[in-house]
């Protein structure tokens, strides 16, 4: 076995990572070890990378005009795969700590406002039962905020329609309970009396949504269905899956909610992940009151401070 199986299983058996983070990061590295040998470097002689060899495949991907923050992406891959060969011995330390994080820009989150919100899942569903089966899943993605793979992993089982809530398994396995409110349990028990068992016919499944042909629905799918309903609606077709999670938070910090239940809710490891939502907020403020008032004038230079002198609270 490759030292890149080898790490392969580490990440999916140890790590409990997604088959498409384990296939991403394995593929980094596979770029990495192919440039490598092209330098000398055999994978077979690990001990012989070093940071000039780093530096070199990371100059390489910005002359080919990759992003910054995909070269991000590839330096922490290589970084993990050098730290597991550390760890099983194959090399004396890892070349990679010295090598500075590349800052990634920072990119606000694309949400859809409550309006928006309201118009799309007005124009959802129907009286077929693929339409209530989408009216559902509409429904639960912005009551919940939970991720697409969470979505489509859920089992009948992990729904309690008396709590309200939903079982989910997020990144790295690990488990929580999601609420979810009034409108979405209406829909989903809609769905599951008379929807899902005109889907499944006489097969049988334990996934909650399921297709028309009676198997657990993709990922791929639900993405379609919200293509689907944000055209009925009119809405902005960059709209994803993920943008009703980034709706379900922005709409909750922007009411006051606590940032530390947001980060339950959403399941994030690390609070700085949802601070993100602060700035989100903040920058509809400042979008509110360059509208409204009469002399606003120009744009603030950064939102990431106090605004050019205009001190709005971030609500945390």
């Amino acid at each position: 076995m490759s030292w890149v199986d080898s790490y392969a299983r580490h990440l999916e058996s140890e790590r409990n990572l997604s088959p498409r983070t384990v296939d991403a990061y394995t593929r980094d590295v596979a770029q990495f070890i192919s440039f490598c040998e092209r330098l000398g470097i055999g994978e077979d002689n690990p001990r012989r990378i070093g940071v000039g060899a780093i530096r070199k495949f990371l100059s390489m991907l910005q002359s080919k005009g990759l992003s910054q923050s995909s070269v991000a992406r590839k330096l922490s891959a290589i970084r993990s795969y050098l730290r597991y060969l550390a760890r099983e011995g194959a090399i004396e330390s890892n070349p990679a700590v010295v090598m500075s994080r590349a800052k990634r820009p920072r990119r606000l989150p694309r949400a859809l406002s409550p309006d928006e919100v309201t118009s799309l899942l007005s124009v959802a569903g129907g009286h077929s039962p693929q339409a209530i089966r989408d009216r559902a899943i509409l429904e639960l993605l912005y009551a919940s905020g939970i991720r697409l793979s969470e979505l489509v992993g859920l089992d009948v089982q992990d729904y309690s329609p008396g709590t309200g809530s939903v079982r989910v398994f997020g990144k790295g396995a690990k488990e929580r309970i999601a609420p979810v409110g009034s409108r979405a349990v209406a829909a989903i028990d809609h769905y599951l009396r008379s929807a899902r068992p005109a889907l499944l016919g006489e097969r049988d499944c334990e996934a909650l949504f399921v297709s028309k042909l009676g198997r657990r629905l993709s990922g791929r799918s639900v993405e379609r269905i919200m293509k689907k309903y944000l055209m009925k609606a009119g809405l902005p077709g960059k709209a994803t899956p993920h943008s009703m999670r980034h709706s379900f938070a922005t709409h909750l910090t922007d009411s006051g909610a606590d940032l530390r239940a947001v980060q339950e809710l959403l399941g994030h490891a690390d609070i700085s992940t949802t601070q993100i939502y602060t700035s989100v907020s903040r920058e509809r403020l400042y979008r509110v009151y360059r509208k409204a008032h009469p002399r606003a004038g120009r744009e603030p230079a950064s939102t990431g401070g106090n605004g050019g002198g205009m001190d709005f609270d971030n609500g945390s």
